[in-house]
């Protein structure tokens, strides 16, 4: 394996963590959902450049679909092995204590408003009940879990439409 395979999801794993600390840290945690969405759509022009950074330099500009593919599939397992990391670790110090104090402080403001809405079918009774299976259910398997597929899912996805694109004797 090319030690040239790690360059790509360690600098995208890398703008990605430090993103969500900045907006964690930084006191701009009501941006944190949309910095882990921009940060995980980043998935994308960073797995094409791998993916073509790697058919110029490991394979001479002729590469194969599959092995296109390959590449793609590295950039996903290994920024996600390192996002992994991230979110076990930024869970447990942090955000989890976070996420329940959110949950405690605005869930029923919330769900007062989604029943009101129609959106959710219980009596203001069952709230607390509400309240406590959510914070339950807020767990590191979850967390880390959500990273992983949708990696998966985007990355398979930029994979496989990238390989299409560069396959064969095309100059990029």
């Amino acid at each position: 394996m090319n030690i040239k395979t790690f360059i790509f999801p360690i600098i995208y794993s890398t703008i990605s963590i430090l993103s969500i600390c900045i907006a964690f840290y930084g006191g701009y945690s009501k941006y944190i959902n949309k910095v882990s969405i921009i940060s995980w759509l980043l998935i994308i022009p960073f797995c094409v450049m791998a993916m073509v950074y790697s058919k110029k330099t490991i394979f001479n500009n002729y590469i194969g679909g599959k092995d296109a593919v390959k590449e793609g599939l590295k950039f996903i397992v290994f920024s996600s092995i390192i996002l992994v990391i991230f979110q076990a670790i930024f869970f447990t110090l942090d955000f989890k204590a976070y996420k329940i104090d959110f949950i405690q402080n605005y869930g029923v403001d919330l769900a007062k408003i989604q029943i009101k809405s129609g959106n959710l079918k219980i009596t203001d009774a069952e709230i607390p009940k509400l309240i406590n299976k959510e914070i339950a259910e807020i767990t590191l398997f979850r967390e880390c879990t959500s990273i992983v597929f949708k990696n998966l899912f985007l990355g398979t996805i930029t994979s496989i439409v990238t390989a299409v694109s560069i396959r064969g004797k095309f100059k990029i």
